[in-house]
């Protein structure tokens, strides 16, 4: 019986290794030949291992991070509009989300490390200087890395960000915020809009500003959404163009 135990035991722990191992090394399922993009593996800032994407060239770099339950192909159309306006983008997958595995040992929830890590990453493909955009659970976690030094951001955007999620509190991170940052969210977006004014009226720093629109759109939709998409696109655009400058 002892044997038998110890033989599941076995096929277990081999299936689990060969699926993490397949998980590894797969490729992220919005990336086609000759599309411009290509898959990077990079340490978050607590040591964690990441999966991400990344296009384009220039001296700004952009760390964009997606909504809970989806990946960085979230972001691979405007990925892509950036890149055409000359910017160094690199969508990431956050810890136990698309290709990022589950973290063995460290924090599960340390979404801003993943933004700082990133950051890092960005800025060794080439960079300057650095600006990362989030989208929901990202836009919580960029707020929360913008607040944190040793990131070295230039700006942030936080698009339909909640002001707390999981144990990342950025209505708390909002306080120390000192580089230049932007809020978006839709007005009928549940609590989304109120948690955007409150960072963006707590936010110590003297470039701010906040854009709520019209319906009930959420984060990444708006830069996509018929009706918001034009106003949503200027405003980030004309803060990247701001911040890309010397």
């Amino acid at each position: 019986m002892k044997i038998r135990v110890a033989f599941i035991g076995l096929c277990v722990l081999f299936a689990l290794t060969s699926s993490a191992g397949a998980r590894s090394t797969a490729a992220p399922y919005c990336l086609s030949q000759g599309d411009g993009f290509r898959q990077v593996f990079f340490a978050a800032a607590d040591g964690v291992r990441l999966n991400g994407i990344t296009t384009g060239k220039g001296a700004l770099g952009l760390v964009l991070g997606h909504q809970v339950g989806s990946d960085s192909c979230e972001w691979y159309a405007m990925a892509k509009l950036f890149a055409g306006r000359g910017y160094r983008v690199l969508a990431i997958d956050f810890r136990g989300f698309g290709l990022s595995p589950v973290p063995k040992r460290g924090s599960t929830t340390a979404l801003a490390a993943d933004v700082g890590g990133a950051a890092d990453e960005v800025r060794r493909l080439g960079a300057r200087r650095v600006v990362a955009i989030g989208s929901s659970m990202g836009g919580t976690a960029v707020v929360i890395a913008g607040a944190t030094p040793a990131y070295h951001l230039a700006g942030i955007v936080s698009i339909s960000g909640a002001g707390s999620f999981w144990s990342n509190d950025a209505l708390q991170a909002a306080r120390r915020l000192k580089i230049p940052a932007r809020f978006m969210a839709a007005k009928e977006d549940g609590t989304f809009p109120d948690d955007a004014r409150t960072m963006e009226s707590r936010a110590p720093t003297k470039d701010k500003a906040l854009l709520i629109l019209p319906g009930g759109s959420h984060g990444t939709s708006l830069l996509e959404n018929t009706y918001t998409e034009r106003r949503a696109r200027v405003f980030v655009l004309a803060f990247l163009r701001r911040t890309a400058r010397p």
